[in-house]
């Protein structure tokens, strides 16, 4: 359990103090009492409403929690019994009491004169009681399972490189080296640890796929796409407006990628680009140490807040003197880094793997806007609005934001020349990245509507898209690490939950590009859309943040001018 403060956000008004949440006769006991109540009136229903988000909040406290301790140590068998219960015994008792609430709030004969303010809440609940079915709890708790051994295998995955032994994240920096056996040296170990788990995956892929489409089945539909697009309440776009992101992608971000990386293979004086020349810089300057430890890190950072704006800087401040951030890389520890909240305690934490590279920099920034995020929509009245029910399209736009308006004060961790450098290098990686987040989708889009496909046919899958989105790229006789790129965090434990960083990062750029015509501005929009947490539909969230929602080619091509114009200046 992280070490946090005891102090509530909010005192509990319905659910005891004293609740052991890892009790299920407990729990079902408070479910039994929400189901009991006489709501026809508004003021029973509005108490039912609240007091029902607390008991929700105190619960997925419980869940976040357990999976803090699980991902911080996949090796502790305490942290994975724990979470093991938590998933098993009382996740599903929510999930199968929160159903008959939610269908007992709509029969309400008061339900017509809630307020405005509880609309987006009740599109929620409609689009949830409408795919909830029983006998899919046990499949979803399966599910959860299955996500858990992929966090074990690439947790526990290792690569010796050069006489040592380093966890895949360790050996990022040497991918930045200026030389170039030494890059390839410390790609080629990474990718063969991943090799030798990629059976095991594949096995896990087929039994998760399984699970995923008779979850999808029960409820109705006809694959597990059209499921989750429900799932994850994407009112106001479709499967087919993804597909057209992607083809608006290949039109007008491929091209310009394209002449990018043959401008790198220039500078580094190679013929053809491998796989290992992506991430040096392609001047050969040597590749930016920004910080020594974690502490340094968390003091650069809260300097760069400090310049931002001095709010945020202060929601820094509490989350590091309550040790609400878990940075280091170690053994065991699982991949990737995270913001999850603790929704009862009212904090956010934020989980990620610092081994002292740029990107790290910018992880923590990045997180440190979804921090941001959650602690600005705190102030909204319903958990379902401050963290539960917020969109990941506008998610994201809080945390991509902070990596753009951070630009100006590198500074705190490079010289002029660094900072000079790195702007630039943000700009083309930020374009860079738009093709690779359409292989991702592109593929899920594919794998859970395609009538066949097995591991050969995942393999020739991924083969196309690299084709398709990155053919400057040369995989000769890299083929068998090329067809497992695939093989992603998002795609096992987020399924589709990546075209929102695509979504998000669009408008983050609206934001930045804002911000260089009036920097306070553009600040206080973004500030003033997250604020608004999930209470309003996503249009209205963008372009209260002073950005748009889109997948259109006019919103790209507008996007991509302006960098470029951005670029250019810069030259």
């Amino acid at each position: 359990m992280p070490a946090i403060s005891s102090k509530r956000a909010k005192p509990h008004h319905f659910v005891p103090d004293d609740l052991d949440t890892t009790d299920a006769e407990a729990i079902t006991r408070l479910y039994d009492k929400l189901d009991e109540r006489n709501i026809s009136t508004l003021d029973a229903l509005t108490k039912f409403i609240h007091d029902w988000d607390e008991l929700t909040g105190v619960l997925y406290e419980t869940r976040t929690a357990a999976y803090v301790d699980m991902t911080s140590d996949t090796t502790n068998p305490q942290f994975e019994a724990t979470y093991q219960k938590v998933i098993e015994e009382i996740v599903p008792v929510g999930e199968k009491r929160s159903f008959r609430l939610k269908q007992k709030l709509l029969e309400s004969p008061a339900l017509s004169e809630l307020g405005d303010e509880y609309g987006v809440f009740l599109r929620h609940i409609r689009a949830e009681v409408g795919i909830f079915r029983e006998e899919n709890v046990p499949l979803m708790t399966e599910e959860r399972k299955q996500d858990q051994e992929f966090q074990k295998i690439s947790g526990a995955q290792k690569a010796q490189f050069r006489g040592e032994t380093y966890t895949l994240p360790q050996l990022g920096p040497f991918l930045e080296e200026t030389d170039r056996t030494t890059r390839e040296e410390a790609w080629r170990a990474r990718l063969d640890a991943r090799l030798a788990d990629a059976e095991a995956l594949d096995t896990l892929f087929d039994q998760m796929y399984e699970t995923r489409q008779q979850i999808a089945r029960n409820a109705g539909f006809d694959s597990y796409r059209d499921y989750k697009f429900v799932e994850y309440k994407r009112f106001d776009y479709t499967p087919e407006d993804c597909l057209r992101f992607h083809a608006a992608i290949e039109k007008h971000v491929v091209p310009v990628v394209t002449r990018d990386n043959e401008r790198r293979g220039r500078l580094l004086g190679l013929d053809t680009l491998r796989p290992w020349d992506m991430l040096v810089d392609p001047e050969n300057h040597e590749p930016p140490r920004p910080f020594k430890n974690a502490q340094e890190l968390k003091d650069g950072c809260e300097r760069i807040f400090e310049r931002i704006d001095p709010e945020l800087a202060g929601y820094f401040r509490t989350m590091v003197a309550e040790n609400l951030l878990d940075l280091e890389n170690r053994p065991g520890k699982a991949p990737g880094g995270y913001m999850d909240a603790l929704t009862d305690t009212g904090v956010p934490f934020i989980f990620m793997n610092a081994v002292g590279t740029h990107r790290d920099v910018e992880t923590l920034l990045h997180e440190g806007g979804h921090a941001f995020h959650y602690y600005l929509a705190r102030r909204q009245p319903l958990i379902n609005y401050q963290a539960l029910g917020i969109g990941a399209e506008i998610a994201e736009v809080g945390s991509m934001s902070m990596e753009y308006l951070s630009l100006p004060y590198l500074g705190e961790f490079y010289s002029d020349d660094e900072v000079q450098r790195l702007y630039d290098h943000k700009l083309r990686d930020s374009l860079q990245w738009f093709p690779f987040m359409a292989m991702i989708d592109a593929f899920q889009h594919w794998f859970y509507t395609a009538e066949k496909h097995g591991p050969q046919e995942r393999r020739a899958k991924w083969a196309e898209l690299e084709a398709r989105f990155r053919p400057e790229l040369d995989w000769s006789g890299l083929e068998q690490y090329r067809d497992i790129g695939w093989q992603y965090l998002h795609v096992f434990s987020f399924p589709f939950y990546f075209i929102e960083y695509a979504i998000a990062q669009l408008a983050a750029m609206r934001i930045w590009l804002n911000s260089l015509e009036d920097e306070r501005g553009a600040i206080e929009a973004y500030k003033r859309g997250l604020s608004l947490g999930g209470s309003r539909p996503l249009p209205e969230l963008f372009e209260a943040a002073g950005a748009q929602l889109g997948l259109d080619e006019r919103t790209v091509g507008a996007i991509v001018e302006g960098t470029l114009a951005q670029m250019a200046a810069k030259d």
